[in-house]
């Protein structure tokens, strides 16, 4: 963790070319206006130790995803990463593919990732450099415009396949490309999928079979960018994620088929209602940091 602390770490690749979150993001930072969000992973470490780990002495190292209090993150991920050039393994993770096979599977499942802020983990690099970066994508369940292509998708699908069984991903990439691009960086934006298949007891279902009972929802919305070496904005940026990863309250179970019902209250908090630290937020060209 000694090196995700802003000490200068010289396997880190450059993010000279990777522009600061501006303060006139600052200004409107609250749980109910960020949809989705990007920061180096380093930065995300250092900024919530309580939810998220690296145990160096471990072989291979490992990445541990906590949920205290049923806070924190749904970890989106395979078995392991690279990040500074060396490899980890993670755990407490959802698998990025999931096969259900009952429709109480399904229930706990469609409610458990959509109870916390959803997590990946991602790899870019700047045009101009092969040194690539490890960034953390997050997804904001709680904003309901991403809540609702989540759950609607999954609605969607079940009146929409031919057969018992289905398969649907969610994909993330275009939208990260699509970021990263204006940030004059490239990125495969592997990992950012998530898919499950839920197998009904048919013994030979040729829809499924010959794949006419997959779909793929392209989830969009707009990223926002929260990198900072700024110790002021670093600040604001744990209050925000903070805030995040509170425990959600849930107001009552999810149908199989319908939008669950959670309460319009959630999603109307600021969160920096009562300690919001004194920045200027005058609009000002964004900030081009210098390596840490």
């Amino acid at each position: 963790m000694a090196a995700c602390d802003g000490a200068p770490n010289p396997m880190r690749p450059s993010l000279a070319s990777f522009t600061s979150v501006s303060s006139g993001d600052l200004r409107t930072l609250t749980t109910c206006n960020c949809e989705m969000a990007l920061l180096p992973l380093s930065q995300l470490l250092a900024l919530q130790p309580d939810y998220l780990q690296l145990l160096p002495e471990e072989e291979p190292e490992n990445l541990v995803s906590s949920q205290r209090g049923n806070g924190g993150y749904n970890l989106f991920a395979d078995e392991g990463f690279r990040m500074d050039g060396r490899e980890f393994r993670v755990t407490n993770y959802i698998s990025r593919v999931v096969v259900l096979k009952s429709h109480l599977d399904y229930k706990d499942y469609r409610e458990t990732i959509l109870c916390r802020p959803m997590l990946f983990i991602t790899t870019a690099r700047k045009a101009s450099s092969p040194k690539e970066t490890t960034f953390a994508f997050v997804v904001n369940t709680r904003h309901p415009k991403v809540k609702a292509q989540i759950e609607g998708g999954m609605d969607r699908v079940i009146s929409s396949v031919f057969g018992e069984s289905y398969k649907l991903q969610f994909d993330f990439q275009s939208v990260v490309k699509d970021f990263f691009a204006r940030e004059n960086f490239v990125t495969e934006a592997d990992g950012l999928t998530f898919s499950y298949e839920f197998k009904a007891d048919a013994l030979l279902d040729v829809f499924y079979m010959f794949g006419l009972s997959k779909k793929t929802v392209h989830v969009n919305g707009r990223v926002m960018n929260l990198f900072s070496n700024n110790p002021e904005k670093k600040e604001v940026v744990k209050m925000f994620l903070s805030k995040m990863t509170d425990p959600y309250i849930r107001m009552a179970s999810t149908s199989d088929r319908r939008f669950s019902a959670i309460s319009a209250a959630s999603l109307d908090e600021d969160a920096f209602a009562s300690h919001r630290p004194s920045i200027d937020v005058s609009p000002k060209e964004q900030l081009v940091e210098e390596d840490d």
